[in-house]
């Protein structure tokens, strides 16, 4: 019972770490590149301006999933390369056969002036959900010191589950040192007896 309860905590602390640092990973990853995460046909990305406040916040996560273009619809909020090469999430507005009109719900006009129709080649994908700004918003405004505390945390977990595997072997080496010396004692027991008879 002991040992399951004790492999149970192991697969639960590697888990943790494991998605820590994937998402420690994607986060550095979106930040450097300026571009969601994107991993089996779906990405990750963090909000970092308020142009389609409030519905969607700065430091909101986003979820996207590689919708096709073609089944795109107004109201859709979506994902872009912007012409600058920076990703804008905001929402579409206007079909055209060329591409699509899209506008930041915070924003006064459409991004058609700056953009003009957003295209295929230029679409990335599809908003399906937004939230975590209580969380994000920590990310945006203090990123090194969010990284760093969970770069910390992951080396204490490394350090316990280190100093738990020593102690680990340590107690197999007294273990066998102790069965090793029953042993000696044992056939020292039955020298002196053979002797003495």
């Amino acid at each position: 019972m002991k040992k399951t309860i004790n492999h149970t905590k192991k697969i639960i602390v590697t888990i943790i770490i494991f998605f820590t640092l994937i998402f420690v990973t994607m986060s550095l990853l979106s930040q450097i590149t300026k571009k969601p995460f994107s991993i089996l046909g779906v990405s990750y990305g963090l909000v970092l301006t308020p142009s389609m406040e409030p519905e969607i916040l700065v430091g909101d996560f986003v979820i996207m999933n590689d919708v096709a273009f073609d089944n795109l619809k107004i109201g859709d909020v979506i994902a872009f390369t912007s012409m600058d090469n920076r990703v804008i999430i905001h929402e579409i507005i206007s079909e055209n056969p060329e591409g699509y009109i899209t506008k930041g719900v915070n924003n006064d006009e459409s991004d058609f002036d700056t953009e003009g129709y957003i295209t295929k080649e230029k679409y990335l994908s599809k908003v399906v959900w937004s939230g975590g700004s209580f969380i994000g918003r920590y990310l945006v405004n203090e990123r090194l010191l969010v990284i760093g505390i969970i770069i910390l945390i992951i080396a204490l977990i490394f350090i316990f589950q280190l100093l738990i595997v020593i102690y680990q072997i340590t107690e197999r080496q007294k273990y066998k040192y102790k069965t090793d010396l029953e042993k000696y004692k044992q056939e020292l027991k039955q020298k002196n007896d053979k002797r003495q008879d």
